[in-house]
């Protein structure tokens, strides 16, 4: 160590500064102990512009909750770690709802409040910010993050309505570079109503989210909004044929993917993975579960099934056991992740399908709140 330190004492600290840059996360945090000198310089705004550039990329996958952490299982490192989420970012988890995750900034929206407050933290950083109130939206229907890495900025988009029995939603964006939001469109479209807050992904241009509509039993419905135009549109995709469930739109090397359970007499017959065909607008089926995997991940009975992907990788989860496995899209391999240690002592515990997240998550140091 002490050679180390005598070569790097040696270099500019420019040069210092930009071989430093292409380390990972972990390794960043790691160097920050080696002396005063380095913690100071691994925290300057230079060194955080030119980490935002160089560094490799290392996308985690959110699986499950508890209390005081986040368990996020880093497939480069093959490794977990237990975040402690809400103490960094000055949280009360039993007052919090994690909703979005986008550029290395968390999305979360109060719980039992009469009014939506949302907040948006990077707990790399130990930053947070509480957005201010919506303009009119009070019951949340729909809601999407969209990070830009070019200008470090950030767009949250919410759909409501004003009161709970209203057939009005609202449209509703908050841009981080203004700090305000902004009404986008209202409409009476029944598809943008629900029973519960739904996640919508973004992929070039559109937020793209699932609908179950209010009084109605057509199943689910793909529909997207166009930022440009400022408009929902119902896409009038046909879903797969069976009964869909637990789905969820995942963003997989620049495709739209969807990832479910199908169910035949209350028992679950496969896990598939689909692809949309952008000029045709069908799901083409991609891949699906062998039936040792299944059984393994998921009993004939279990309920939830939870799934997020990035680049190659779809990650699956269940409560079940808490076990989760990855599928390499480009390799067409299955691989289970190591048992987490905070989750093994957690089986015991009052856990349940409330306790997954099911959120790719981007670590950085340089995401501004």
């Amino acid at each position: 160590m002490v050679e180390r330190q005598s070569f790097f004492s040696r270099l500019p600290e420019e040069l210092t500064e930009r071989i430093l840059a292409h380390l990972p996360i972990s390794a960043v945090f790691r160097c920050r102990c080696v002396c005063k000198q380095w913690n100071s310089l691994l925290t300057s705004n230079s060194f955080l512009d030119l980490w935002g550039k160089f560094s490799p990329r290392d996308v985690w996958f959110l699986v499950y909750h508890t209390r005081h952490m986040v368990a996020a299982y880093s497939p480069r490192s093959g490794l977990w770690n237990n975040l402690p989420l809400y103490d960094r970012c000055s949280l009360d988890s039993s007052q919090v709802l994690l909703l979005a995750s986008s550029g290395g900034l968390l999305c979360f929206r109060n719980r039992n409040s009469d009014y939506p407050t949302l907040i948006v933290c990077n707990p790399v950083t130990s930053s947070h910010r509480v957005l201010p109130d919506m303009l009119q939206i009070q019951y949340i229907d729909i809601v999407g993050m969209v990070a830009d890495g070019i200008t470090n900025s950030y767009k949250i988009l919410v759909t409501g309505t004003p009161e709970p029995d209203s057939n009005e939603s609202i449209t509703e964006v908050y841009d981080s570079r203004t700090q305000r939001w902004e009404h986008h469109c209202r409409s009476q479209l029944e598809f943008l109503q629900f029973w519960y807050e739904v996640h919508a992904i973004w992929h070039d241009g559109f937020f793209y989210c699932l609908a179950t509509p209010l009084n109605t039993s057509q199943g689910y419905r793909l529909i997207a909004y166009d930022m440009g135009k400022r408009e929902w549109t119902d896409l009038n995709v046909k879903m797969p044929a069976g009964d869909l469930r637990c789905p969820s739109l995942l963003i997989c090397r620049g495709k739209l993917l969807l990832a479910g359970k199908i169910v035949e007499d209350y028992l679950i017959r496969s896990v598939c993975i689909w692809e949309l065909n952008m000029e045709s607008m069908r799901w083409v089926k991609v891949e699906e579960m062998p039936d040792e995997v299944l059984k393994k991940i998921h009993s004939p009975h279990s309920v939830l099934i939870q799934c997020q992907g990035h680049g190659d990788l779809v990650c699956f989860s269940t409560h079940r056991g808490w076990q989760s496995i990855i599928y390499n899209l480009a390799e067409r391999t299955w691989h289970w992740l190591p048992e987490n240690d905070v989750c093994v002592r957690s089986k015991s515990q009052a856990m349940g399908r409330n306790n997954l997240v099911g959120l790719p998550y981007e670590p950085s140091l340089s995401a501004r709140i």
